[in-house]
């Protein structure tokens, strides 16, 4: 306030005095707090800033060029916005101006400022973004094709357990000493899932209307406990007299941002503390026209779409978060996708696998169930890692086999990657996003119209690592993927979710000593069964519980 109000001032002084006003220095604890805003919070701020000089200028008469007029009306306007957009065809933006409540304008402009501050081209670079895309979409990737070499690969699947047991002494070290990140990709809502909850809440009775866990717990309640035994069992391992932090880091979306970090505080962080836990919103990007103009979704504002699981890059240092990581001393940081069960969140073997290595990424995979699975695979293209699209591959080269009878193109791409946080503040920040085209009928304001979003892909800056590695895992125990509603017809709902937890968790008791029958391989036979991320991370320590268990129960709850 204080700035806008001088800033207004500043320009009355300048058309009085023909110059600039003598610099005068604010109160400390403004300066402080000035300091202290957020960087994605500028823009939006000087959005505001330039209607208060923009009132100041209307003030000298309908002739000022600040004023924006339409019929007989005078409108304060953000000129230079205006200008800026209408010089690169996308002045249509403001059309509904004078149509618009002074709320919705303000909305308008601070919408037009942040988009702007989000691209380093600002609203002139959109168009050329945008042809940029669609003549690659149209183009065939070019480059050699060939499987990842065996240098990059190690396996954590339960063959090779002496390595698995060095690499999860290491990371649990790691975790000790604070220097262990977590991230979920949470921005989307549970659409596909007949949904319009967050992807994250799902098993929440409070807020969904589907079944999932016997425990009631939401996904984000599984991962937060999950977090709060390996603090646990890392303050043991290390003799500490408080229990480390793992940051947990929860990317939200524009639509979803609120309602997750309200969901959160709701819960008490699920039992974490509540500063370790960082929710930072991914980016949008507009969506267009066919004939490449922005969209409008309504009078007042413009259609946007997330920027994709990619927008975790930018969005990590635009909301300071890569400064407050190095700030709290982390090295490493996984990222996820939210809708995993199986997700081993913070694995310190994983992280141990990291250290030993000294990568600058390490890809988890799984092998493909077959040659025809519809998933990515990691590859080398062009003697650069990367992932190659299902779509991308063709039958006769997913068909291809090495000399000891396994596929060639075997790495199936599951979202789970770690980074250094080097990586991360220094090449991924500097990699330029490659933007990919969906086309999709719009909700504008003219109806649905045929349309074009933009997104990026996550993986696409692993061709820039130096240092790449694949850690291939064991399915049945770290992935299993929720997509669609469980009554759809469709693989990979809540229940077949649910169908491997139970199978996952019965494996446990019975290598504990619980008198539980081998599973008969019919899916779904078998009692349902449920071990609370407290007691248990990857079924260590049950050996007590098991003796509880009652193998003819259904379902076998264990908290």
């Amino acid at each position: 306030a204080a700035a806008a109000a001088a800033a207004a001032d500043d320009d009355e002084y300048k058309h009085h005095h023909h110059g600039a006003k003598p610099q005068r220095s604010l109160p400390s604890s403004v300066q402080v707090l000035i300091n202290s805003i957020a960087p994605a919070d500028i823009a939006a701020f000087s959005s505001a800033t330039s209607s208060v000089v923009a009132a100041s200028a209307c003030a000298s008469g309908p002739g000022s060029p600040s004023c924006f007029h339409r019929g007989n009306t005078t409108d304060i306007m953000a000129p230079a916005a205006l200008e800026r957009l209408t010089q690169c065809g996308q002045g249509h933006v403001f059309q509904y101006w004078d149509e618009l409540s002074d709320e919705e304008k303000r909305t308008l402009e601070q919408q037009v400022a942040e988009l702007e501050s989000s691209s380093k081209g600002g609203f002139a670079s959109l168009k050329p973004t945008l042809e940029d895309a669609l003549k690659k979409h149209e183009e065939a990737r070019t480059g050699e094709i060939e499987g990842p070499p065996a240098a990059w690969l190690a396996k954590a699947d339960g063959s090779d357990l002496v390595a698995e047991a060095r690499w999860e002494g290491l990371g649990l070290d790691l975790i000790a000493a604070g220097k262990c990140a977590a991230c979920v990709l949470a921005g989307g809502m549970g659409t596909r899932l007949g949904s319009s909850f967050p992807k994250g809440m799902l098993g929440d009775p409070e807020t969904t209307n589907e079944p999932f866990l016997p425990s009631n717990k939401s996904l984000f309640q599984v991962y937060s406990e999950r977090i709060r035994t390996l603090q646990r069992r890392a303050k043991e391992k290390a003799g500490l007299d408080k229990e480390p932090v793992i940051m947990f880091l929860v990317m939200t979306g524009e639509p979803t941002h609120a309602a997750i970090v309200e969901f959160f505080q709701a819960r008490q962080f699920f039992g974490l503390q509540p500063e370790q836990v960082i929710f930072f919103p991914q980016g949008v990007m507009p969506c267009f026209g066919l004939d490449g103009k922005v969209l409008m979704e309504s009078k007042g504002r413009i259609a946007v779409s997330p920027d994709g699981n990619a927008g975790i890059y930018a969005a990590l240092r635009r909301q300071g978060v890569l400064g407050k990581l190095e700030f709290s001393g982390v090295q490493w940081v996984q990222v996820f996708s939210v809708d995993n069960v199986l997700i081993r969140v913070a694995d310190p073997v994983w992280f141990g696998y990291c250290e030993e290595t000294q990568a600058d990424v390490v890809v988890k995979s799984v092998p493909k169930r077959d040659w025809s699975e519809a998933v990515g695979v990691v590859t080398l293209r062009g003697g650069k890692p990367g992932v190659i699209e299902y779509s991308e591959i063709g039958e006769e080269r997913a068909k291809e086999t090495t000399a000891s009878g396994e596929l060639r193109y075997n790495a199936a791409n599951i979202c789970l990657q770690a980074y250094s946080l080097d990586f991360l503040s220094g090449p991924a920040q500097d990699y330029p996003t490659i933007w990919h085209v969906a086309k999709k009928d719009i909700p504008t304001v003219d109806g649905k119209t045929p349309g074009i979003k933009l997104e990026g892909f996550i993986f696409d800056v692993f061709e820039v690592a130096r240092n790449f590695r694949l850690l291939q895992v064991d399915r049945s125990s770290e992935f299993s993927a929720i997509k669609n509603a469980s009554d759809s017809g469709k693989p990979d709902t809540p229940q077949t979710a649910l169908i491997s937890l139970s199978r996952l968790h019965r494996k446990w008791l019975r290598a504990a000593g619980a008198p539980i029958p081998e599973d008969d391989g019919e899916q779904g036979l078998e009692a349902v069964c449920e071990i609370s991320p407290l007691l248990t991370y990857r079924g260590e320590g049950l050996t007590e519980v098991a003796k509880t268990v009652d193998p003819a129960a259904n379902p076998i709850l264990l908290q």
